[in-house]
């Protein structure tokens, strides 16, 4: 079973068939089932098994930076011409992993703490097939501010 709805792709291969083909899904995918959130070009599903996949490749404005899919709930965003910021909110004690879709690479990523201070153990890596950036991060519910810069 194939379903797209909107940027998303839910895809179920039955194990009850004539045959035990996987189904293959080409494009530019981030695996939503996959805690790092990786881009594939390529998801072999096995009978048996589901995939939920963003399919990149149908987003409407690609020059609009935008979160894509994260584990927050994100607020205060503010775009100008070279610059991508917002807040990130999720409960303590949980991680943070997001692929952010940017116009171009970024030449910084800034991750601040409620209180201003730079967290030390976040980090960030670009993808440039998907043009998005991967960040992760500890949640705050009092919120982690995000600044990208290009």
């Amino acid at each position: 079973f194939y379903l797209a709805r909107g940027n998303y792709d839910l895809i179920s291969v039955l194990d009850e068939s004539t045959d035990n083909n996987p189904y293959v899904a080409k494009g530019i995918f981030i695996d939503l089932f996959d805690p790092e959130l990786p881009v594939l070009l390529e998801k072999v599903i096995q009978p048996g098994t589901q995939a939920f996949l963003y399919n990149v490749g149908r987003i409407n404005d690609k020059q609009k930076p935008q979160v894509l899919a994260g584990a927050c709930r994100v607020y205060e965003e503010n775009r100008t011409a070279k610059e991508y910021s917002f807040v990130a909110k999720s409960p303590l004690n949980t991680t943070n992993v997001m692929r952010v879709l940017l116009p171009e690479k970024p030449s910084s990523c800034m991750i601040k703490g409620a209180k201003g201070v730079e967290l030390t153990h976040a980090k960030w890596d670009w993808d440039a097939r998907s043009k998005t950036c991967f960040i992760y991060f500890e949640n705050d519910p009092a919120g982690v501010r995000v600044s990208l810069k290009w």
